[in-house]
């Protein structure tokens, strides 16, 4: 931890999450290294090797590794008790954070209990999904989306939505507007920053966990469309999930040469990101009302100067600038990205304009150090309601 960077560190936030930390939650840990002004730390119910973990030495309190804690966990999960003695690094924290709806609503007992600030960031599922609360699985995320999530939106809490996009969609769902935050996560651009690197000729990269949302299905018919003109390509696929066997075998069948690539640092994402020449986002909404929030890997390739094809889906608009940094088309529409696609691997004039814009706007509006200064003000908002709030109480 860099101490001289945290000097001037006026309050303590604890995040809570179930796992510190998947490969596709490495933003989490993106923004608490960006903190200037608040010291970070993690409470966990387990540790996972990950290469998210390497990206800043966060101080880490690990339920799995404490009986008082394991007991504690237990009580709030299942009977929804909090034992605020069970948990010290609570008392410590100055405000509370909880990443995903469901995380908030098991946290919020004991935020009570122990008279700390809660704010639960939303990041999707947790506010688009409108289908049978059992079909998701788990206790509590059944728990959550039936009776959880609505009694959050009633219950004076203070919450963080991740595009305008969710923020809608929390509005919806009966969160009254003053108490949602819109609040873009942002990009390290020194890390992902345009350098000098040749490209690999029809390199096209996505990063997406494999789930039916993601749309992989998609985008592999409409490369095979595009390769399908003579024109060369490469699809490069990064992530994990339930359904890679299946699409990895489609792609394998559909397209000329298929690379699939698991639990990349963000150095080495960044590095296939300068190669590619294009990034490609096929995520859809599904039938239960589950969208893409945002997109965060958008702004990462257009950080490094890789022009993104994506269907305008979700709050994926909010990250791609439309004919300047990428091509949006309508969701679904096969047809119209595999022409995006075949445009720009073909145009060099358009391909360049798009590649010089993309870095630029990444650093206008989504530099992580910016964004981040953002939200630390929002915790001295919530920091000072709540003491408000505890005088009158």
């Amino acid at each position: 931890m860099d101490l001289s960077r945290r000097s001037r560190q006026s309050a303590r936030v604890l995040y809570y999450l179930e796992r510190y930390l998947p490969a596709s939650q490495a933003f989490i840990a993106q923004q608490g290294k960006a903190l200037s002004r608040y010291e970070p730390a993690f409470l966990a119910g387990k540790t996972v090797a990950s290469p998210s973990r390497e990206i800043f030495d966060a101080k880490i309190h690990s339920i799995n590794n404490s009986m008082a804690m394991r007991s504690g966990e237990l009580a709030l999960k299942l009977l929804r008790v909090p034992i605020a003695g069970a948990f010290p690094c609570v008392r410590q924290a100055d405000l509370l954070h909880a990443h995903f709806g469901k995380n908030g609503y098991v946290l919020w007992p004991l935020a009570i209990a122990a008279r700390k600030p809660l704010v639960t960031t939303f990041h999707g599922f947790d506010a688009t999904y409108n289908g049978d609360p059992r079909t998701p699985g788990g206790f509590n995320q059944v728990r959550f989306f039936a009776k959880g999530r609505a009694q959050m939106a009633k219950g004076n809490l203070w919450n963080v939505a991740v595009s305008d996009f969710v923020r809608d969609r929390m509005l919806s769902l009966g969160f009254p507007p003053e108490r949602v935050f819109r609040h873009y996560v942002g990009i390290d651009t020194s890390l992902f920053a345009m350098r000098p690197r040749p490209r690999r000729k029809g390199l096209v990269v996505s990063i997406a966990r494999f789930v039916e949302y993601k749309g992989h299905r998609y985008m592999i018919d409409a490369l095979s469309r595009v390769a399908a003109q003579g024109i060369p390509l490469e699809f490069v696929m990064i992530g994990e999930g339930p359904i890679r066997d299946e699409i990895e075998a489609l792609a394998r069948k559909s397209l000329p040469k298929v690379t699939i690539l698991e639990k990349q640092t963000q150095s080495q994402i960044r590095d296939i990101l300068a190669e590619a020449e294009i990034y490609l986002h096929g995520s859809v909404t599904l039938d239960n009302g589950h969208a893409e929030a945002f997109g965060l890997a958008n702004l990462e390739a257009e950080a490094v100067g890789t022009p993104v094809v994506a269907f305008q889906s979700g709050g994926v608009g909010e990250a791609v600038e439309d004919g300047r940094t990428g091509a949006l088309v309508a969701e679904r529409d096969v047809l119209g990205m595999a022409e995006a696609v075949g445009r720009l691997l073909t145009e060099g004039e358009r391909w360049e304009s798009f590649s010089k814009r993309g870095p630029e706007m990444v650093s206008e509006r989504f530099h992580i150090s910016k964004q981040t200064s953002q939200l630390e003000d929002y915790y001295d908002e919530v920091i000072a309601k709540h003491k408000f709030q505890l005088n009158l109480g």
